[in-house]
C-alpha cells in the first residue's frame, strides 16, 4: 500500500506522495484511512481463514481452531480495525 501524504515530524506540515519521490528524515507517510480499513481485514479474514483449515486438518485442534476463527471474525467485524 503506498502513502497518500507525508508529515513532516509532529508538524502541520504535508507532502503529497509521488513517484520516484521519497522524503528524507523526519517524514512520516500516512495512508488512506479506507485502504487501511480494508488491507487490517482481509488480514483478519486470511487469519482466520488459516484456524479453519487448522481445525479442518487437525483432529485435537477442532474446538479451539473453531473458537479462534470465529474471535478473529468477530474482532474483523467489529469495525475497530
Amino acid at each position: 500500500m503506498k502513502p497518500v501524504l507525508y508529515r513532516y515530524k509532529d508538524t502541520e506540515s504535508v507532502v503529497r506522495a509521488m513517484d520516484g519521490y521519497t522524503p528524507g528524515p523526519g517524514w512520516v507517510p500516512l495512508f488512506d484511512e479506507a485502504a487501511m480499513k480494508a488491507a487490517t481485514a482481509a488480514a483478519l479474514e486470511r487469519a482466520a481463514e488459516v484456524c479453519d483449515a487448522i481445525a479442518h486438518d487437525w483432529r485435537g485442534a477442532n474446538s479451539q481452531s473453531l473458537q479462534c476463527a470465529d474471535a478473529i471474525r468477530a474482532l474483523k467485524d467489529a469495525d475497530t480495525c
